[in-house]
């Protein structure tokens, strides 16, 4: 968690619920397709590639700057998650603004289905582990511009996955926020509590959280076999290692042909 609080002046001046992020885009397996030994670990490569119609994207990885992490306010999600330590309970918050910024990164995602780790995501023959770099990149990206990045790795479990095909279809790039947002009071209906002009009372909601999605792979939508941009890889059985003791048997066998053809040459001379 960042030590530092970025407050978004602006915005907190007044309540005024603005426009939900304009990124868009698609992302791309940069591999689709291959071969692999069953004890291999496989990366996954993709790219992002931004619509022309996209608001640019531009991403620090740091905290300083004006504005903080370089995501333009007005971009900034209205819809966000909060969870009150008090009373236990979580509540969903709409219409909010994002007052002051705690955090924001770049954030993957992942779908269950397929064949390297089926639907639970924990029954397949293999592990996912997300990439950490993703955190540590900076991007500035133009509609249209596209950058690649490690998404993360399949580990076979126990060592090695047994041989055949297997599919991955799923994932997804957003930005995940957390701070303070205010938003409406709400009563136990769901209505905006109003003062004596009628006028909404504001609440402030400390360390809400929201995602915002910029980009999933054309497969999310259909993540079955019958999907063509999908993740595939043949694995094929990890060759068999020769035994220490064989090499050793063999080693010896030739320098005793070597020592017989060097006494037979003695020999003849």
């Amino acid at each position: 968690m960042s030590k530092f609080r970025f407050v978004v002046s602006a915005l907190a001046l007044a309540w005024l619920p603005n426009a939900q992020a304009a990124y868009s885009g698609s992302l791309s397996f940069v591999q689709p397709t291959g071969t692999v030994v069953a004890t291999d670990n496989i990366p996954i490569w993709l790219k992002l590639s931004l619509d022309a119609t996209s608001d640019p994207l531009v991403f620090s990885s740091t905290s300083g700057g004006n504005p903080p992490f370089g995501i333009n306010p007005a971009n900034y999600p209205t819809s966000f998650s909060y969870y009150d330590s008090n009373t236990s309970q979580s509540s969903y918050i709409d219409n909010g603004v994002l007052i002051a910024v705690d955090h924001i990164s770049l954030s993957s995602s992942i779908g269950c289905a397929g064949t390297f780790l089926a639907d639970s995501c924990s029954s397949g023959p293999y592990e996912f582990n997300f990439d950490s770099s993703l955190s540590s990149i900076d991007i500035a990206l133009n509609p249209g511009d596209s950058f690649e990045y490690l998404l993360g790795e399949f580990t076979p479990k126990n060592g090695a996955a047994p041989a055949g095909n297997y599919e991955f279809y799923t994932a997804g790039l957003g930005i995940f926020f957390r701070g303070t947002v205010r938003a409406p009071q709400l009563d136990e209906n769901g209505a905006p509590v109003l003062d004596e002009n009628g006028d909404p009372i504001l609440k402030d909601f400390v360390n809400a959280e929201s995602r915002l999605e910029i980009a999933s792979t054309a497969c999310a939508a259909q993540p079955d076999p019958t999907c063509s941009d999908k993740f595939a890889r043949t694995v094929v059985a990890a060759p068999v290692p020769v035994p220490a003791a064989f090499w050793l048997f063999g080693s010896t066998l030739l320098g005793f042909v070597g020592y017989r053809r060097r006494e037979i040459f003695t020999r003849s001379v």
